[in-house]
């Protein structure tokens, strides 16, 4: 490699650097407290990068979770919920490969973590983020749609749609305090984690199907 191209890579090695150990600040302290002195001693890189890269926290914190996103795009089954022939199956690999990649450390896990800081103090970045998870949230009321009869805007699949998310959610954003309460519980292990994503797939369905079962009817108006 010549000189001119190691001068070249250096700043989208910086930026990258950034990126990974705001991730890791932003993942255990959240946007408010955490410090660009803390994000750039982590990434062994000068306070002025951020400035350079990113021009404040804010943006840098932007970027982070629009990687993740993105990774998590790239990574979401979204083929599972476009283009299942049975959607309960659909269903059934969407729910599974969402606690199969829940393993501490990984960045599938930071991003719950995360996550869980920006919904309970959100940010500018949340509208961002919103429009990211957009197009899978709309195939996943598609998907739910149709098992239970409705259509993807009905009130009634978006309960379900949000039942589902609950309970995934219970696991990839409270695992601190679920290993407190249920000891021995190890979501590393790749057999409980199937487990748990076997019960959730049949505590919905059973839920969904007698959604599918009853005649249609509109919701409460107090539930849209």
């Amino acid at each position: 490699m010549t000189k001119i191209a190691k001068v070249q890579a250096q700043p989208d090695e910086t930026r990258q650097k950034l990126i990974e150990a705001a991730g890791e600040v932003f993942a255990d302290v959240g946007f408010e407290n955490a410090t660009v002195r803390e994000i750039c001693s982590r990434a062994g890189a000068n306070i002025a990068a951020v400035n350079y890269h990113f021009r404040d926290k804010l943006g840098i914190y932007t970027e982070v979770l629009k990687s993740a996103m993105m990774a998590q795009q790239s990574a979401t089954p979204n083929t599972h919920m476009a283009h299942a022939p049975d959607p309960r199956d659909g269903l059934k690999k969407l729910i599974h490969d969402w606690l199969g990649r829940i393993t501490a450390g990984n960045k599938r896990a930071r991003l719950a973590r995360i996550m869980a800081h920006e919904m309970t103090h959100p940010t500018p970045a949340l509208d961002q983020v919103v429009q990211a998870m957009g197009p899978n949230y709309l195939q996943f009321r598609k998907l739910v749609g149709e098992i239970i009869g409705r259509d993807s805007e009905d009130a009634r699949t978006r309960m379900c749609v949000h039942s589902v998310v609950g309970q995934v959610l219970q696991y990839t954003q409270s695992r601190p305090m679920l290993e407190r309460l249920w000891p021995g519980l190890d979501l590393d292990n790749e057999k409980e984690r199937r487990a748990i994503a076997d019960h959730i797939v049949a505590f919905s369905l059973a839920g969904m199907e007698q959604f599918a079962r009853r005649k249609r009817q509109p919701a409460s108006k107090n539930t849209r």
